[in-house]
């Protein structure tokens, strides 16, 4: 079980190339913070639910492979409530309640997909790619309910309630995309393909934001911010390694049969803060420019970090 060292840093280096992107656009006066505002705007309400329905839609049926699904949504569910209470836990102390929310919010939610599925198809194949869909689908749910909640909780202007956090276009995409999986709904192909190019925008949309954010601080700072290390050493290295030792020491590693299960839940867990981190704090007002740091630090070091997670949980494995 290998991985190409070298298409993660390809991987990785897209990111950045997006990001600058966005930097320059903003240096330019092109990606100002009002356009910045709008096209996050446009990625969470309209990019995310077609991005969520074309994976969920499009995974090949089978019981069999809805079962074990089935058991990825539920692990992919524990890991999420475990790094939120531990990351309440880490991050208490935390005397900024803006950037108390983002380290939260970005120790949660990793890019799983656009950095996720290279990975997982270089270590366990087509397989690997199928079951990553279902773990998207529990982060993306976590995001628009305790994510949402957490980000938007006392902003002016941004009541929280239960039909915000359940009845918004993320959760209702999430249930309508396992309905029409389940129901195996006959969709038009051209629904299908409008669906998927409209989702393709999101990460480079959403990374195009983050390096606008960061244009809007002195480039320097980005870098030499201590705090972002210690949180990026808990995020990317203590908390996976963590989690692997115990689904290990409980047995997880084989419970479905055509991929180990602590490496696969390792792997999703080691991955940089979503680009959505910036997204919703630019939409929430939550220290936008700060949380764009976090994003580019977390990209920036994820090579070398979730390698290396890889390679210890693999040890681990063998014990």
């Amino acid at each position: 079980m290998g991985i190409d060292f070298s298409a993660l840093i390809s991987t990785c280096a897209s990111l950045f190339l997006l990001i600058a992107l966005g930097f320059f656009l903003r240096k330019i006066g092109i990606a100002d913070e009002d356009f910045s505002k709008k096209l996050s705007t446009l990625v969470a309400k309209v990019g995310m639910p077609c991005l969520m329905l074309h994976s969920i839609t499009s995974l090949g049926f089978s019981p069999e492979k809805l079962k074990n699904g089935l058991w990825i949504l539920l692990f992919g569910t524990l890991a999420h409530v475990l790094m939120a209470v531990l990351a309440k836990l880490i991050f208490w102390r935390a005397k900024d309640a803006d950037e108390k929310k983002i380290y939260e919010f970005g120790c949660i939610f990793s890019n799983c997909a656009f950095i996720g599925y290279p990975i997982l198809g270089a270590l366990f194949g087509e397989i690997g790619l199928f079951y990553g869909a279902f773990y998207v689908v529990t982060y993306n749910l976590g995001c628009w309910s305790y994510g949402v909640l957490l980000m938007a909780k006392g902003k002016p202007g941004h009541t929280v309630t239960f039909k915000s956090i359940f009845l918004n276009v993320g959760m209702l995409s999430c249930i309508l995309g396992f309905l029409l999986y389940a129901l195996q709904a006959p969709i038009p192909a051209f629904l299908r393909t409008t669906a998927m190019h409209v989702g393709n925008l999101c990460t480079p949309l959403s990374l195009i934001v983050t390096g606008s954010l960061v244009a809007a601080l002195p480039l320097g700072k980005t870098f030499s911010n201590g705090k972002l290390y210690l949180f990026c050493a808990v995020k990317l290295l203590a908390l996976p390694l963590v989690f692997a030792l115990a689904l290990h020491f409980c047995g997880a590693d084989r419970l479905i049969g055509d991929i180990n299960l602590t490496v696969f839940l390792a792997v999703m867990t080691s991955l940089p803060p979503a680009a959505l981190t910036s997204l919703l704090a630019n939409m929430y007002d939550v220290k936008p420019s700060f949380a764009a740091q976090l994003v580019s630090l977390g990209t920036l070091l994820s090579p070398f970090t979730t390698l290396l997670v890889i390679k210890i949980t693999q040890l681990v494995c063998l014990l």
